[in-house]
Parts: C-alpha cells; structure tokens; sequence
C-alpha cells in the first residue's frame, strides 16, 4: 500500500495532520477557514480531532498558528465530504489504513507492546520499592544500634571521664524512661560494672544535643 499522507500510530488511535490533509486535498479554501466549516459538520474537539499550536513555517511574525490532529475517521468524512477524486482515492487509503490497523496481526502486535511495557513499568516499580526498602532497612538498622555509655565514649571518641560516664549514664536512663525508650541491658566482662544499660543511637543523638556533662 502506498503511502499517501503521513499517518502517526504513536498514540492510542492513529491520526493525521490536519494541514498537511487540507494541502493533500488541493483544497483552493485557506486552511483556517476551511477547517472551521468543516467542524459545522458534526466533528468534536477532544473526541475527532486536537489543537495544537505549530510555529508559523511562513516566516511571518505574530503568535503560533493553529494545527489540528485528526483520527482517521474525521479524515475519511473529510475526504468524502470534498466531493472529488482526490478526496475519493485519499478516502480510499484511509479506510486501508484503518483495515491494517485493525487486523488480528496488529492487534497482537500492538497487545504484546502493551504487555510489554507494562512489564517494563512493574520492574522499575519493584527496583524502586526495593531502593526504598533498602533505604529503610539501614535507618531501621542506625536506629536499632545500641551503646553503653562506655562503648559510645569510645566508638566517637568522647573522651568522657568516669564521673561524666555515670553522670550521663543516670541522665540518659531517665531521658529513655520518659520517653518509653526502649533500655537494653548487657552483660560486662569487668566485675565493677556488671549489668550495664544500652541505649538506641537515636537517643543518644537527640540526648547530646541539650547535654553537657558537668566537668
């Protein structure tokens, strides 16, 4: 089949310029004025046809002109409405178009495209909620880490004296126990100590913000 106008299959229907239809058609009428008349036949904007603004091509100043996508079934009534043998052969050819596009092969064909991309989209939805439970996983893993005084002093390098260490021990339990922190305990291998408490690196965060240990 012979291509006589360009026709776009990229969108759900396929479809036709409507200016580039009207200079097809040879019709003598300017375009603007044609495709108004036209539209007193019955076609409807959002369901026949779209108007979109196109840069003028003619080099004349002022606002972008008014272009126009037609479905192939506008089209056809176009061509029919014409009235001439130009009109008939181009109507002729869009019913062929509109056959192609209809048989069972390009129904497959464009139900497995359909499938396809659904599938595409459903893995960048799976990697995406696996970046984001990946996200998750380590803030829940930082907030469930949990430091003795002792431990905390020497992990960030506090460098916290005894007494400062029981100090902040005391004020820290308190701190955890009304708020309904969750305490850990843990056992030591220094007998001074025994059992000692464990606090989440959450609290310990938001503890040191308004803590100084008194020297």
């Amino acid at each position: 089949m012979n291509e006589l106008i360009a026709i776009n299959y990229e969108n759900e229907k396929p479809t036709v310029n409507g200016r580039e239809l009207h200079r097809a058609l040879k019709t003598e009428t300017p375009y603007h004025k044609w495709f108004s008349r036209m539209c007193e036949y019955g076609f409807t904007e959002g369901k026949s046809y779209w108007t979109i603004l196109t840069n003028r091509s003619d080099g004349l100043p002022g606002k972008p002109r008014a272009d126009h996508v037609l479905t192939i079934g506008m089209a056809k009534e176009l061509c029919m409405l014409q009235r001439s043998e130009v009109g008939k052969r181009f109507r002729a050819y869009f019913i062929q178009c509109e056959e192609a596009w209809n048989s069972p092969e390009k129904i497959m064909e464009r139900a497995l495209q359909i499938a396809h991309q659904k599938a595409v989209e459903a893995e960048h939805r799976i990697f995406e909620l696996s970046q984001n439970n990946a996200a998750l996983e380590i803030a829940l893993n930082q907030s469930l880490r949990y430091y003795t005084v002792a431990k905390y002093n020497n992990t960030f390098g506090k460098a916290w004296n005894l007494t400062q260490c029981q100090q902040i021990g005391k004020a820290l339990s308190v701190y955890c126990r009304t708020r309904a922190i969750e305490i850990r305990y843990c056992e030591t291998n220094d007998e001074r100590f025994g059992t000692v408490n464990s606090y989440p690196i959450t609290a310990w965060e938001e503890f040191l913000k308004g803590w100084s240990p008194q020297i």
